[in-house]
């Protein structure tokens, strides 16, 4: 005959066994099925025939303040937002496991705009390959700078300020890094455009700075001390 107390026990066991199964993936597993996942958008991604260049579309992925990529033809758009969405979702559970355990997650701030940004498609031998700013020749990157420093001062100079509320700024990199122009925008209206434009244009200058030598960084050791309106423009004040 079998004792209460070894029912009792045995139930417990059972019972402590169960809760450990609801616990789910760890940290690790979770962070693995995320690069699984994200290894599948890469594949659906790859071998796209240079005969489909008008067939495809640049999709974005941003992940805190970097941004990646990828070529999809259209017949696979649906699919592509499939993988995305399941991706997210496991680097959202492994973010909530981080912070069962304790670990602490640093937020994303971007001191520079400078994420990658896509510029062209082109075909390469049989496939077709995105031009990005992180792998763009330095041949083409020169003048390309060029040109989008050009927009970005259009696009500045046609500010204007009637108050000093909102306004902020983020830097250009100029002849070397860390030796930066201060930008004013207004954070209560849609800046995505300069944003991509600065980004486009910070990632190509840090390349070619690095290309031409040892990346030469100058620490900048001027402080804004706030954003002004003169003569209805928007100005960067530095302190003394």
């Amino acid at each position: 005959m079998i004792k209460p107390l070894t029912i009792i026990l045995a139930v417990a066991v059972l019972f402590v066994v169960s809760c450990k199964k609801k616990e789910g993936p760890t940290v690790t597993e979770l962070g693995n099925m995320a690069e699984a996942k994200l290894n599948e958008i890469k594949t659906l991604s790859a071998g796209i025939p240079c005969a489909q260049l008008n067939d495809v579309a640049v999709k974005e992925i941003s992940e805190g303040c970097s941004a990646a990529y990828y070529l999809v033809k259209s017949s696979d758009l649906t699919r592509f937002e499939q993988l995305k969405k399941e991706y997210f979702d496991l680097l959202r559970r492994q973010t909530d496991a981080m912070v069962k355990q304790g670990i602490i997650i640093d937020p994303c701030f971007e001191s520079y705009w400078i994420a990658e940004q896509p510029i062209k498609t082109i075909c390469n031998s049989f496939d077709l390959k995105l031009i990005t700013s992180q792998n763009i020749s330095i041949e083409e990157a020169k003048p390309l700078a060029d040109q989008t420093y050009q927009e970005i001062k259009t696009i500045i100079d046609a500010q204007t300020c009637t108050g000093e509320a909102d306004w902020t700024y983020t830097v250009l990199i100029k002849d070397r890094i860390g030796n930066v122009e201060y930008v004013p925008y207004l954070r209560s209206r849609d800046y995505s455009v300069l944003k991509k434009k600065i980004s486009l244009y910070n990632r190509l200058r840090a390349r070619i700075i690095t290309e031409q030598a040892p990346a030469d960084y100058v620490p900048n050791k001027s402080q804004v001390e706030k954003i002004e309106c003169v003569n209805g423009k928007p100005v960067v004040k530095l302190k003394n």
